[in-house]
């Protein structure tokens, strides 16, 4: 009681971070029951009661004991501690009198708790700056992160928890990635920029603030193409769930983020990607092994004629418009699409656009429309009002790249 006051009240805010420091504070409650004892002793000058508080005492400890060696460690954070004694004592040795940069990226799992805690042990002879994802200018020649990169900078490759690169290199390699994979279109363009690159998927922002950015968590659900491939308790949903924060497996260095995600549990076995961040209304969907449903809709949709062609063919399915384009490529989705649609009654209009005439019901190809194969398809509802005239295409700035236009259709 007296050491749970001193420590875990007063010293709150060091309790729940700094778990090692407590070590400082032992002799409070050492010197508070010592005295305790004492002045028991003093007042009842019975032994009897001495060997009584005692006896309660050892069995409080026996009980204590007892509950705490069933607390064990998860098997990751075995396998951590394992490798704590065979792969930082090299890393201590490189370190040594030298400055360190300890990215700390992962979750508050036990695993991730152990591994920080662990590394401010063995690094204890040299000068530590910590930071959450974020690589700041100036900070030494070596950095450790949980997160292995392949790269000249990885020092330590024989590793496979703790790994050490050199401080330059390491920011040299983000540096080449980001201009990489951005020098190609992003399957989404919003607040962060969603790539995909093989099993990869990427997420890139520029300028990028800590905090405000690097607190962004994503969701991210992949779809096997046989779902006896996902976890027992995913499969009822269809899809695994791989929602992530940034710190997790981004960083942010010279005013750029770059998280990537790696899928590789599931090569050769992905049928299809669907990623966004939570909390926004948007999502970017890639598919790696189009399911044969996809194929036939496809097949179904081009076997018929095209009410109007252009760069993508605007086919009409009921009270829907698909737009389709073979052989298509990332770069032919990244402009907007606008679709407006002028009913025969313009009281079926919004109040907010009769005015014009028409409705406009714009939108983006990314988290709507779907390019596999080699080919791109996006769907699109009409209004449920008998429809005069639908003019559609896509824009940039302030022209329009294709535009194509046809009437009347009856969709009631």
């Amino acid at each position: 009681a007296s050491f749970g006051f001193f420590w875990s009240l007063p010293m709150r805010n060091t309790t729940a971070f700094h778990s090692f420091e407590h070590i400082y504070y032992i002799g409070l409650p050492m010197v508070f029951f010592t005295i305790a004892l004492l002045l028991t002793r003093r007042l009842t000058n019975r032994d009897a009661v001495i060997s009584a508080a005692s006896a309660v005492a050892l069995l409080l400890f026996a009980v204590s004991s007892f509950q705490m060696s069933r607390l064990v460690h998860s098997g990751e954070t075995s396998q951590v501690a394992k490798a704590a004694d065979q792969e930082m004592p090299a890393i201590r040795e490189l370190t040594a009198g030298e400055i360190v940069t300890v990215l700390f990226v992962g979750g508050t799992d036990e695993s991730s708790t152990f591994w920080r805690t662990t590394v401010h042990y063995y690094l204890r002879s040299s000068v530590v700056l910590t930071h959450y994802g974020y690589l700041p200018p100036a900070s030494g020649r070596f950095v450790v992160m949980p997160e292995r990169v392949d790269t000249d900078a990885l020092l330590t490759p024989q590793n496979q928890y703790f790994f050490l690169y050199d401080r330059d290199g390491l920011e040299a390699w983000y540096e080449a990635t980001y201009r990489s994979v951005s020098s190609s279109e992003p399957a989404a363009r919003k607040d962060f920029d969603v790539y995909f690159d093989d099993r990869t998927v990427y997420y890139l922002k520029e300028p990028c603030e800590r905090d405000a950015d690097t607190d962004a968590r994503f969701f991210l659900h992949v779809y096997p193409v046989d779902e006896d491939d996902l976890p027992s308790d995913r499969r009822q949903y269809g899809f695994d769930n791989l929602d992530f924060y940034f710190l997790e497996h981004g960083l942010l260095f010279d005013g750029k983020c770059l998280a990537r995600f790696a899928l590789t549990q599931y090569e050769h076995a992905v049928s299809k990607i669907n990623t966004g961040r939570v909390g926004q209304a948007w999502s970017a969907v890639h598919y790696i092994h189009p399911p044969p449903e996809l194929i036939s809709e496809y097949q179904s949709i081009v076997s018929n004629e095209p009410v109007a062609r252009s760069e993508f063919d605007v086919y009409l399915d009921g009270g829907t418009l698909h737009y389709v384009k073979d052989p298509c490529v990332r770069a032919d989705t990244a402009t907007r699409f606008f679709l407006h649609v002028a009913p025969e009654d313009e009281s079926d209009l919004p109040d907010h656009r009769r005015e014009y005439g028409f409705d406009n019901l714009d939108f983006d190809f990314a988290g709507r429309g779907m390019l596999f194969g080699g080919k791109c398809l996006v769907s699109v509802d009409l209004p449920r009002y008998a429809i005069a005239r639908t003019v559609t295409g896509q824009f940039e700035g302030g022209g329009r790249v294709w535009e194509v236009a046809f009437a009347p259709v009856a969709n009631e």
